[in-house]
């Protein structure tokens, strides 16, 4: 009895938390953005590194999202970096760091999020020089997303059909972001194989303004499998509705589940 009871523990264990191929450490995602058939620009997402602190899991992750040359209504350049610790089927940020190059300029900023304090440390500067730096009380039983963290934390949500309301600090103010699957398998095809892809969607609403006015509605089509790489998305933003296609990428021993009818 003692021996069926293990197994059945191990069986829903590993059945109750998503598979780490979620978060794999130099995984590298590459999207371009589209207005229309036309491209914007490219959104870069890389796991960077990994670590165990006081039994603990950390994660770190940067991005960058840059404008092609030549755009006349949009000129992007950032780099954002983070890092998560994980926490079952979720993670959640510890630090987040902002800079944006314009006009041969670079402004930064940081957030650093001590829970145990029930403070998110806040400083902002351009070129070295300081503009602002506070904290911001929180509830101490509320875990934030910041701007990257995000995008890994939907992931590993994904594995359910639940409805989520997640807290989201970003632009310096504290919000939220609603979202839920349809985890019934779907297809969606794209340059990036010649096959149909195999599929879960998720639909949500953004409640802050993120890069270039982001914020309201969208979809996303995450894959079908394991390692719920985001395929595809569309975004409302200040010039109106833009999508994301994945191009490239480099992830261990994976590739774009086929959807079989």
């Amino acid at each position: 009895m003692k021996v069926l009871f293990s197994i059945l523990f191990l069986f829903v264990a590993m059945n109750s938390y998503p598979n780490p191929k979620v978060l794999d450490v130099g995984e590298e995602l590459n999207y371009r953005a589209y207005f229309g058939f036309i491209k914007l620009g490219e959104v870069k997402f890389k796991i960077t590194s990994s670590y165990t602190e006081d039994k603990k899991s950390f994660y770190n992750a940067m991005a960058s999202i840059k404008s092609y040359e030549g755009i006349p209504f949009v000129t992007v350049n950032f780099i954002f970096e983070t890092t998560m610790e994980k926490e079952k089927d979720e993670v959640f940020s510890q630090k987040f760091y902002s800079s944006e190059f314009k006009d041969k300029s670079i402004t930064r900023e940081e957030y650093k999020f001590e829970y145990n304090k029930k403070v998110i440390k806040v400083k902002k500067e351009t070129d070295d020089n300081v503009e602002k730096e506070y904290k911001v009380n929180i509830d101490e039983n509320t875990k934030y997303q910041d701007g990257l963290s995000i995008f890994y934390n939907a992931r590993l949500q994904s594995f359910t059909n639940k409805n989520y309301i997640v807290p989201v600090f970003i632009n310096q103010q504290q919000s939220s972001v609603r979202y839920s699957y349809n985890v019934n398998q779907d297809a969606v095809s794209s340059d990036l194989v010649d096959y149909d892809m195999a599929v879960v969607k998720i639909a949500g609403v953004a409640d802050f303004v993120g890069v270039f006015g982001l914020t309201g509605e969208f979809v996303g089509w995450f894959s079908d499998d394991k390692a719920r790489v985001p395929l595809k998305a569309q975004f409302n933003v200040k010039i109106g509705s833009i999508s994301l296609e994945l191009y490239s990428y480099k992830k261990s021993s994976w590739k774009p589940p086929i959807f079989e009818k």
